[in-house]
């Protein structure tokens, strides 16, 4: 969490480097950390590379890669969920996230592409995106949220989520006993 790259504005991507040998390789390299510590998603700074990019997988499906990413909401509605981090290994706490993005940015062959993600999905690209604008989770949990995870797993959040908030949605889908 220290290290200054995690809390620093990352550098767009150039078009014509998304093709280059160097940058697929390091695409290939952050799919592999990401997969190698079981992460939902990893972002550019948390391997100390401060470039505009995220990977991120839903339940299992392809991996999809974001280059240059900007996120929208949608909607008005936000919902609470308990969250982890590779960059704050060990703990969760309690953030409020859009429910309903659009995400622009361009895909790893650097062609531009779209799509919408609702619900946990959604949590995920912010959580990730908030990477590449030196924004921690910590920086946006709720006040007395922050819980170790061996406290998390034994006693239930410090801060239950309100009703219709059912962090079984989370949990059986990379949830909060996942780092991010």
């Amino acid at each position: 969490m220290g290290n200054p790259l995690l809390r620093a504005v990352a550098k767009t991507v150039p078009a014509e480097v998304i093709r280059s040998r160097s940058f697929q390789q390091f695409c290939d390299d952050l799919l592999e950390s990401m997969f190698e510590h079981d992460g939902s998603g990893l972002a550019a700074p948390q391997v100390f590379e401060s470039v505009r990019v995220v990977v991120f997988s839903f339940e299992g499906g392809d991996p999809i890669f974001l280059i240059n990413p900007v996120v929208t909401p949608i909607s008005d509605e936000t919902r609470e969920g308990y969250e982890g981090c590779l960059s704050v290994p060990g703990l969760r706490g309690k953030v409020t996230r859009w429910l309903d993005i659009r995400v622009d940015g361009l895909n790893r062959e650097g062609k531009p592409f779209a799509f919408e993600a609702h619900g946990w999905p959604a949590r995920i690209v912010q959580h990730e995106v908030d990477h590449l604008d030196g924004v921690l989770y910590v920086d946006k949990a709720a006040p007395g949220s922050l819980a170790f995870l061996p406290e998390y797993r034994r006693f239930g959040p410090p801060i239950p989520l309100p009703k219709g908030h059912d962090e079984d949605e989370e949990s059986d889908e990379e949830g909060a006993d996942d780092e991010e």
